[in-house]
């Protein structure tokens, strides 16, 4: 099996009332990532209210860079930390992750992160 580039994203708004801006932000990456090039598939869920999970998986790295550095992307990247926290972790493998290995590597990364 040919190994795939994987990333690994958790955002949690900060207040109820920046939820709108955020779904609006996220359905313009959502139109974006249609158009994407490399971008074998995408999961996203929450687990608490505010707290939102994406998991990518693309054909390499330069084009999640490319995805995360254009656009809507950019555009929310450049706005989130007047919206909430993110947090995030990317890694090569030839296997499809199971949420559990998305959490501890993102809690590898960042020490103080509570997941559940």
């Amino acid at each position: 099996m040919e190994a795939k580039y994987y990333s690994f994203t958790t955002f949690t708004i900060k207040w109820w009332w920046m939820w709108p801006l955020f779904q609006w932000h996220g359905m313009m990456v959502t139109i974006q990532s249609k158009k994407t090039h490399g971008l074998i598939s995408v999961k996203v869920w929450n687990k608490k209210l505010r707290t939102y999970y994406t998991l990518t998986c693309w054909e390499s790295k330069e084009q999640m860079l490319e995805f995360r550095n254009r656009k809507a992307h950019l555009k929310a990247m450049k706005i989130h930390r007047k919206l909430g926290e993110a947090k995030s972790v990317s890694w090569v493998s030839a296997f499809k992750p199971y949420p559990e290995e998305c959490f501890g590597r993102l809690s590898a990364k960042h020490r103080n992160l509570v997941t559940d």
